[in-house]
């Protein structure tokens, strides 16, 4: 019988290594067989060959001692055929350091092997210098205080995912606030919202022509209907989220963006420049040597923290609703320290 072309011997070594599974053993006749649905059919002796073959230039375990009998990928292996580059590696290993800062431990089920593999991969470097050593380097620091990540039930955040992946509704038992007795709801889940260490639902009652959230470490039980959402495309996610809603918008008198005008200094200024509040920005030096900036922006409580944590750097000018807001919540700080 005339030989194999080449390049249909290297797809059939390619296959079979795309066969072989990473957390259990497969036998020479199971590999075989996978590779006779793939097309190439070959005898047992060539496949057991192919395998020491393959051994010499890949990290396969073989266990020919206990049972059962077979071959795998070793777990050192860096992904299969595909080994994992040293960048790669080093952006995984950042992504999980970012991740663990954002995210409840529960939702990075799944990825522990991942980022097993990138460490394995940067450990292969002398750790005081290189890219082992960059991990070390740089750390990922979320705005604002350090403040620890609610606990969310693991039932609760599972029936969440399935109620999301298949458009179904949801009974649930809610806790609107830290205290207080929980209410019933029927929610039509939308999406879901990360901020830092907390995650919201993005939901609607079936009643209501607003987006609301719901935080998930609030919800005591959630019970998955086989009710499909009944949902308005104006209330979809992204539609959600340009009405600021990822920045618990609050669309005052109707609307649910400003036309926002401040008078600023110059090293708010500075930082607006870098970091625009919108597209439409602009800016424009004052009499007062303070900057007037104007852009459109959602109206959220976002918005009130951030200007309210920047004191006397930053005037309201317009519109006067939210002037006025800034005002009464001002005095009242001041009386709360004695000033009057």
């Amino acid at each position: 019988m005339p030989a194999k072309p080449k390049h249909d011997t290297l797809a059939r070594l390619l296959e079979l290594l795309k066969a072989l599974p990473h957390h259990r053993w497969a036998t020479p006749k199971e590999l075989r067989d996978q590779l006779a649905e793939r097309g190439f059919d070959v005898d047992l002796r060539s496949v057991q060959r192919d395998l020491k073959t393959l051994q010499t230039s890949f990290p396969l375990e073989h266990n020919d001692k206990g049972r059962p009998h077979g071959w795998r990928w070793s777990e050192q292996a860096a992904g299969g055929i595909a080994s994992m580059s040293t960048p790669e590696a080093l952006m995984l290993i950042l992504v999980q350091q970012h991740l663990q800062a954002a995210l409840p431990a529960s939702m990075l089920e799944g990825f522990e092997a991942l980022f097993a593999r990138a460490q394995h991969c940067l450990n292969r470097f002398s750790s005081e210098a290189g890219p082992a050593s960059w991990p070390s380097k740089v750390k990922a620091v979320a705005p604002g205080l350090p403040m620890s990540p609610p606990v969310i039930d693991a039932e609760v955040q599972k029936n969440v995912a399935l109620a999301l992946l298949d458009d179904r509704q949801i009974d649930c038992s809610y806790a609107p606030g830290p205290s207080g007795p929980d209410r019933a709801y029927r929610l039509h889940p939308i999406g879901l919202i990360l901020r830092g260490g907390s995650s919201y639902l993005v939901a609607s009652d079936g009643g209501s022509s607003v987006a609301k959230l719901f935080a998930l470490h609030r919800f005591r039980s959630v019970e998955v209907r086989p009710d499909i959402i009944t949902v308005p495309q104006d209330l979809r996610l992204e539609a959600a989220l340009k009405n600021g809603r990822g920045q618990f918008g609050v669309g005052s008198q109707g609307e649910a963006a400003l036309q926002l005008r401040l008078a600023c200094d110059q090293v708010i200024a500075d930082l607006l420049r870098e970091s625009p509040l919108g597209v439409d920005q602009s800016l424009a030096l004052m009499d007062d040597s303070r900057v007037e900036v104007q852009v459109t922006i959602a109206d959220s409580w976002e918005l009130r923290w951030w200007l309210l944590g920047r004191g006397g750097q930053i005037e309201v000018l317009a519109p006067a609703v939210l002037r006025a807001e800034m005002i009464d919540s001002i005095r009242a700080a001041a009386r709360r320290y004695g000033l009057s």
